[in-house]
């Protein structure tokens, strides 16, 4: 009889426990459901919903091309949420357009998406037609314009010859200053034949876009002599001609 009250003592100690544990348990649950819950309505407010859609489009970088067109190459899917918006998909359309050399493509919470615009740049116009196309330094034709810009050179290819454009491209920025600053006109018929025409007649016949690096150090020494016709077709040989 005198070990009752003990053993009762465990027992209740035993169901103590118990509810412990399963408060324990149920605490635990409820937490987790609690974040489950959260992160789960995180989720839709970000991806689903239109908390966080794209719903304006800003373009910057822009002087040959209009903001209007940049938007309308971009194709921007409006009322989709920033976070499922393929801004590479956006940007590649972008780089469809002939006067654009670069691209970036962001996400700007709310509601925004914003375009920067990297334009090509001209190093030569070309005749075409009754104006001309500007050339950046990889040789592509990137728009059209009736005059020539003042101080950008201008060439004479023979045909819509791609290598010809881009060989002229690669002669032009090698050029000195002090040549450039002379030239009136570039003449390609063939890879192998370009020829510059400078300021008073003179000539500077270079040949291909081999070695314009070379070709260029060897005609700003050779402008101190005086000459009607300078060759560096050849840059180990080059000649004159009265």
């Amino acid at each position: 009889m005198a070990d009752r009250p003990r053993t009762v003592d465990a027992s209740v100690r035993l169901a103590n426990k118990r509810r412990q544990r399963l408060r324990r348990r149920i605490l635990i649950v409820s937490a987790v459901l609690v974040v489950v819950a959260a992160v789960g309505g995180a989720l839709w407010v970000v991806f689903i919903s239109q908390a966080f859609a794209a719903t304006t489009v800003s373009v910057t970088g822009t002087t040959v091309l209009t903001p209007a067109e940049v938007t309308a190459a971009a194709r921007v899917p409006l009322g989709t949420p920033l976070a499922r918006l393929d801004t590479a998909a956006i940007a590649n359309r972008v780089k469809q357009l002939k006067a654009v050399a670069d691209v970036t493509v962001t996400r700007s919470v709310p509601h925004g998406v914003k375009i920067a615009v990297k334009e090509r740049t001209a190093v030569y116009a070309v005749s075409a037609g009754s104006g001309f196309d500007l050339v950046d330094a990889s040789g592509v034709p990137y728009t059209s314009v009736t005059d020539a810009p003042q101080g950008l050179i201008v060439a004479s290819i023979t045909g819509d010859d791609e290598r010809l454009r881009h060989d002229v491209a690669t002669v032009v920025t090698a050029l000195p200053k002090a040549l450039r600053d002379r030239a009136v006109l570039i003449t390609a018929d063939t890879p192998d034949s370009i020829v510059i025409e400078l300021s008073g007649g003179v000539e500077v016949v270079w040949g291909s876009a081999d070695d314009s690096a070379q070709k260029s150090q060897v005609i700003a020494t050779l402008l101190s002599v005086k000459a009607s016709v300078y060759d560096v077709s050849s840059p180990s040989h080059p000649t004159t001609k009265a």
